[in-house]
């Protein structure tokens, strides 16, 4: 990243977030995504709430794809929804994300900021979706590489699942100033914490909504 200015209000980063944006975007957005879902995260980068910002459709993956490991590449398993221009979900399916944030200053590292650089969005991968269910709090994801454990993480601590994720998304995209299209897809933050991305096959499997495997090289 370019080195960022020294006092940006929250305001003024998602001000600066939908010019990156419009500069990056190569046309429609694909979704949106939130970040900084967690309160270690949150405590750190000093803020008191989560963050949006909009995924971009070239970084859209498939399961089976291989990217390199770079200095700032990280992996978040996560829970995507589709929804409709209203907002309301058609269905849900598991979502690896690729988020790049690699500061120029380690003084650079902070709420505003990150929300300036649109929370760091770069590439996901994406998975099978399925109708909608009310029991991911029941359900689990367990992210390997080379079959060593990296994480295991229920799918309702991102933001406490899906169906309150999605509530608070909507509610501050709207203040924010991202609109919705229908088939939009919402990822809805970490489950398992932000790992970097480490050279190594790496399979994240969500048991009964199948997995994501992918290489990273």
């Amino acid at each position: 990243m370019p080195k960022m200015p020294d006092a940006l209000t929250i305001d003024e980063g998602y001000a600066i977030q939908s010019q990156v944006v419009d500069t990056l975007a190569d046309g429609p957005v694909a979704g949106i995504k939130a970040g900084m879902t967690a309160e270690g995260p949150q405590k750190m980068f000093g803020l008191t709430h989560p963050l949006v910002g909009s995924l971009y459709q070239w970084g859209r993956l498939d399961s089976g794809s291989s990217f390199p490991s770079l200095p700032g590449v990280s992996l978040e398993c996560e829970i995507g929804l589709i929804v409709n221009d209203q907002g309301v979900a058609k269905s849900a399916g598991p979502v690896i994300e690729i988020p790049f944030l690699s500061w120029s200053s380690s003084e650079d590292a902070k709420g505003s900021n990150v929300a300036a650089i649109n929370v760091g969005a770069d590439r996901y991968i994406v998975g099978e979706f399925f109708p909608l269910r009310d029991d991911y709090e029941s359900l689990s994801v367990k992210l390997t590489r080379d079959k060593e454990t990296l994480c295991e993480a229920s799918l309702s601590e991102a933001l406490g699942g899906p169906a309150k994720a999605i509530e608070w998304m909507l509610e501050e995209s709207t203040k924010r100033g991202l609109t919705l299209s229908d088939d939009m897809l919402l990822i809805t933050g970490a489950c398992g914490g932000i790992r970097p991305a480490e050279p190594g096959f790496h399979v994240a499997d969500y048991g009964e909504l199948g997995s994501i495997e992918f290489t990273v090289t």
